[in-house]
């Protein structure tokens, strides 16, 4: 069974959360993907955790490759350079991904050829409950309105290869900084729509306590929620970029650890 999906999996001292994304891979229903550990660093025992949970994955071609150069863009360029298959997936290692996760994926690109990227919605109660339905219709009201910008973390994004590399790939070079995620998107869009599906869902976890460091202020989201599609370059390389530089923002700021394990 050939593979179609590559997932990228960049990790940096996941030890207790490691093994939980890997059990929920190995419990997909559609076994048609490769899977890329990109150990960035890690001083701790994730990377004998990630080894021992692959071993419930012995039908699917899967490998640790060490990226020590910090930064998960690093890791992430590093393991675009080995894809060889048609689509690629980024996944988190403190995610876990229902049992279709993967067979929507390739399901989604199917029924929409002229998509460059599939998201998943990020949820944080069990899915049928009431906060994750209100959680669904939040986003798809968003992603109705506010059709230009990035509505998914980079643990839920996957993409049309092809796309991502003719749009640059990751690039330190162009964006150093943390929110790749939204950055990226913006590249891809250039190549084809961005598409979103009620059914298709992940569950990050809520373990960093401080964001702050990590991500924007209110005035910058609500900025980027209403920055038109042309003015979108001037946004992230003429003005987001410079602020977060100031605030030194940075990529490897991710690397910092403020929580504990489950």
């Amino acid at each position: 069974m050939s593979a179609l999906i590559t997932i990228l999996l960049p990790f940096f001292n996941e030890e207790g959360w490691i093994g939980a994304t890997l059990d929920s891979l190995a419990a997909q229903s559609d076994r048609r993907f490769c899977l890329l550990l990109l150990d960035n660093g890690s001083t701790d025992r994730g990377r004998d955790e990630a080894r021992r949970h692959l071993a419930a994955l012995p039908d699917i071609m899967a490998d640790i490759r060490s990226v020590p150069t910090p930064g998960k863009v690093n890791a992430l360029v590093a393991g675009l350079d080995m894809v060889r298959t048609p689509f690629v997936a980024i996944c988190d290692a403190d995610t876990t991904y229902p049992p279709n996760y993967f067979a929507n994926c390739l399901a989604l690109f199917t029924a929409h050829p002229e998509a460059a990227a599939v998201m998943a919605i990020d949820l944080y109660h069990p899915v049928h409950s009431q906060a994750a339905t209100r959680r669904i219709n939040c986003i798809m009201r968003k992603v109705r309105r506010f059709r230009n910008q990035c509505h998914a973390g980079g643990y839920a994004q996957s993409y049309r290869t092809e796309a991502l590399v003719a749009a640059g790939g990751f690039d330190l070079r162009r964006w150093p900084f943390v929110l790749e995620d939204h950055e990226i998107v913006h590249r891809v869009m250039r190549f084809g729509t961005v598409i979103y599906d009620h059914g298709h869902h992940c569950f990050p976890s809520q373990r960093r306590s401080d964001r702050r460091r990590v991500s924007w202020t209110w005035w910058e989201r609500l900025l980027y929620r209403h920055m038109p599609r042309k003015r979108m370059d001037w946004f992230f390389y003429d003005f987001l970029g410079h602020r977060l530089a100031r605030r030194n923002a940075y990529s490897t700021a991710l690397r910092a650890k403020d929580w504990t394990c489950p």
